[in-house]
């Protein structure tokens, strides 16, 4: 699995502790293991609370940006804006200069069609994929892109009628699903959201 590790460059000092992985953090944890399972745990009880009330939005990059920002508003200072390095996984993700203007067409394209509203669940399906896998080429955050995107199509699932259980699949087939979609293969992603999705 090492190929799906993330790489970041020229981001020490900016990010992580010095001489270290871990990120600067509001309760200046600095060793890695204890970091990684507060990180979990705050991130995982404010996702809790968006299970009964999602934060409402245009279905905008400024309604992924307060999503962002609502997960992880306990553990960085820099939640809900947009990351100023390079980061990578196997491929590049968007790089931080073009992050904007990437974010206008994704988001401009989703309006136009109508946030996948009132369309068969099949092209329901494929849209979401798409929609994923361009969300996820973005990275807009340096880090918690994955629990952003999810919540932000729950979002999207919730005005069309559908709900995704991410428990039905394991969080190795999502970083190789979500690693071949940033090089351009959605056939892994498009199989987990059809595997995931319900009615509600």
């Amino acid at each position: 699995m090492d190929k799906y590790k993330y790489s970041y460059l020229d981001e020490k000092g900016i990010y992580c502790y010095r001489d270290s992985d871990v990120l600067i953090n509001k309760l200046n944890i600095q060793d890695e293991e204890t970091f990684y399972k507060v990180e979990r745990l705050y991130s995982g009880l404010r996702q809790s609370e968006l299970l009964n009330k999602p934060i409402d939005g245009n279905l905008d990059f400024e309604h992924l940006k307060a999503i962002h920002f609502y997960l992880f508003q306990d553990l960085f200072f820099w939640a809900g804006k947009v990351r100023t390095v390079a980061i990578a996984k196997g491929n590049l993700f968007c790089l931080p200069q073009y992050i904007e203007s990437y974010a206008k067409d994704i988001f401009t394209n989703l309006k136009r069609d109508n946030y996948f509203q009132g369309i068969p669940k099949e092209d329901f399906i494929g849209c979401v994929t798409n929609l994923l896998a361009d969300i996820n080429a973005l990275h807009p955050f340096r880090e918690g892109n994955g629990r952003t995107q999810r919540e932000f199509i729950r979002y999207i699932g919730l005005k069309s009628g559908y709900g995704f259980d991410w428990s039905k699949i394991s969080a190795e087939e999502n970083i190789v699903a979500s690693f071949e979609s940033v090089n351009g293969n959605n056939d892994k992603l498009r199989a987990i959201i059809s595997k995931i999705i319900y009615s509600l």
